[in-house]
Order: structure tokens, then sequence, then C-alpha cells
């Protein structure tokens, strides 16, 4: 039988600098097996339920070690107090259930085996993985087609997963914050109507050509929220001859979002064991067939009058093909270099590098020449 460890029987708080909230709305059960000694036997529960805790959703440990009892007796609860002999004073969140698997007591104490299940938030371990990535929201995008390309921005950046993307751009975690204007995105058509009549024949010649201009002009900017400055501001230029202006609003959106991506999280090279080339992104961030620079980072530049850094050295060692996409990283071969020359966690950025076309040559066949045939005179010799 499951027994529950909650606010009704016996209560691990947690003791630390600040208070955490439970939305047992959101929570879930998380099961381990743990093992607890003590004098009495609700001493040794204590101690394995507090192990229980410290495996699942990690504990703050202070300066003493106090288990809080709370019990009813004839309809009046008392609260026990008993200071642990240990000296250090561990508090959890949340509320476990636990049944015994094995329970013994002698003059020396008591000691248990417990299956424990404790309640988890979900969002929680969320949080966890989440912690070392940039925080980033996506502002609005003034101008005509302004909401589609500020929405397919976000789309890239939460494809990509190198970043947070937080919906709440209030929240205090928010580092990065990205919006932009549309200064241009049209269409421009244009019909010259060359038609003509043949005088001679009478002839009617239709010569109609519809000429299209489409251009998509954005401004956007970068804002480091942390330090309070603009980190990178660039208006970015999309052109075509044709009548597509959907494929240059998504053209454009990738330009930024390859821009900020490169000024915040530039795409490192992982050298695999056994020579494998990887980069650190995948899904619709990178395509397969697509060139990128490897550059190994040399000396740190510290600037002189803010000591802030002003980046490494970057020394070009070699240029990489895309072989293969997956959602997350991407494989990748040298093309030009040596693989021996890039190091693990080098920097790949976008190459202008074009492939050459062979050119298959056939062998050409030796030219037989032919024999000068003698003219042959006819008619009467004089």
């Amino acid at each position: 039988m499951w027994r529950i460890f909650n606010m009704n029987k016996r209560l691990i708080l947690l003791c630390a600098a600040s208070l955490f909230s439970c939305l047992s709305s959101a929570a879930s059960y998380e099961k381990v097996i743990t093992n607890g000694q003590g004098e009495t036997l609700d001493q040794a529960i204590d101690v394995s339920l507090r192990r229980a805790v410290e495996q699942v959703s990690g504990v703050s440990i202070e300066s003493a070690r106090t288990s809080l009892l709370t019990s009813t007796n004839n309809g009046k609860t008392k609260q026990l107090n008993d200071s642990m002999a240990d000296g250090t004073a561990t508090y959890s969140r949340g509320n476990v259930k636990y049944k015994v698997l094995h329970e013994k007591c002698s003059s020396y104490g008591c000691e248990v085996k417990l299956e424990v299940k404790v309640e988890v938030d979900p969002r929680e371990k969320i949080k966890d993985q989440n912690a070392k990535r940039r925080t980033i929201a996506v502002g609005s995008f003034s101008g005509p087609k302004g909401t589609i390309i500020g929405k397919k921005v976000e789309e890239l950046l939460v494809q990509d997963r190198k970043f947070k993307v937080l919906y709440d751009r209030l929240d205090p975690t928010l580092q990065y914050f990205v919006t932009g204007q549309v200064v241009t995105a049209n269409t421009n058509k244009s019909v010259v109507d060359n038609s003509r009549t043949v005088e001679l024949t009478g002839e009617s010649i239709k010569d109609v050509k519809t000429y299209y201009s489409s251009k998509v002009l954005v401004k956007f900017q970068i804002l480091d929220v942390v330090n309070n400055q603009v980190k990178w501001s660039a208006t970015i230029p999309t052109t075509s001859s044709r009548n597509n202006l959907n494929l240059l609003v998504d053209i454009a959106s990738k330009k930024i979002f390859n821009q900020l991506k490169d000024n915040i999280y530039p795409l490192v090279v992982l050298v695999g064991d056994n020579g494998s080339l990887v980069l650190n992104s995948g899904g619709n961030t990178v395509k397969q067939g697509q060139y990128f620079d490897v550059f190994n980072l040399g000396e740190k530049f510290i600037d002189p009058v803010t000591k802030e850094s002003l980046g490494h050295d970057e020394i070009k060692v070699a240029t990489i093909e895309v072989t293969k996409v997956l959602p997350k990283f991407a494989y990748a071969k040298v093309v030009k270099g040596n693989i021996a020359e890039i190091e693990n966690h080098s920097i790949a950025r976008k190459s202008a590098y074009t492939k050459s076309k062979r050119k298959h040559t056939e062998h050409a066949k030796p030219k037989v020449v032919k024999p000068k045939e003698e003219k042959k005179t006819t008619g009467i010799i004089l």
C-alpha cells in the first residue's frame, strides 16, 4: 500500500534563501528506491524520504538539518521539531508517496528500504535543460509583411534549438530582443505592348511582354537587454525580377535569422573520434549542399579602453560541404583544405565557395590523313 507523505503526515520543507511554489496541476511523479536509518522507525523513514527527494528534485543544504513531523492527536495538530545530529538541514518541495519494501528495528535503531514516488513539476526539468541557452524574444516587425517576417524569424529560432525563445517579452531572464521594420515589400508590374500590323500584308502581330520587379527591404536590430545596448543593426535587401514576393519574404526572414545567430551563436564544428565532422545545428537552418568556411580560434583580443572582449583571431583552415541534415545537427565533409587542421569547436561561417564544373574531355580520335588523289586529266592530249 502506498502511503502519502504530505502536509497532513510528514513534511520536508525547502529551507533556502527563496521560497518555491508547487504547481500540483502540472506535476507528475518520479520513482526511486532509497534506504534510511534512524533511532526510530519514523526517523529512518524521514531519512529515506529525504534522500529520495535529493535524488529527484535537488535540495538546498543549510547549516542544520531539521525534520518537521506533523501528526494528529485527538483531533489536534501538533508539530514536532527533531534536530538531527549531523548538523545540516535539508528541505524539499512538493509531496511524495512511498511504500515500505523492508523495515527492521533493533536495540541499535531502525533501518528501512522504501520505494518512493516524488512529485515533480515537468516544467522544472525543462528549465534545467534550457539553463545554458540564451534567452531571446522576437518583437513586432512593422510595415508590409512585417507580421509574417517576425513570425518566420521566431519559427526559425525555435527550430534551431540553440535559443530559449520566450513568449513573455517582459520576462526578467530575457537577454536578447529582436525588432525590425519592413521598409518595402512589393512587386511592381509593367506591361510593354509592341503589337503592330504589317502594312504590306495587313497581318497583325501581337507582341505584349510583362515585366516584374519584386523587392523586400528590412531594417532590424538585435538588442542586448542585459547590457542595454544595440548588439547588431543591419538593413537587408532582397530583390527579384519575378512575381515571387512570398519567396522573397522567406529569404529575407532567413537572412535575418542567420545574421542574428552568427552574432550570438555562430555555427560550431565538432570533430568526432572517428574523424567525422558535425555542425551543431540542423533542421531548417542548414541545407544539404551548403558550403561553410571553417576558422580555428586564435588569440583573444581585449579592448584597451572598455576592457571588453573583442573576440578571437579567426584563422581559416578549410571549407566544408553539408552532406546530411538531421533535426539537431548536420554532417559535413572537407572540400578544400586539410581535415587534420580543423580543431574541435572551430567556427563555421557561410562560404562563397562554388564547386567548379569539371570538363569531361573525350580522347580525341587521331585524324586520318587521306592521301592526296592525283588529278586525272581527260581529253585529247596534243
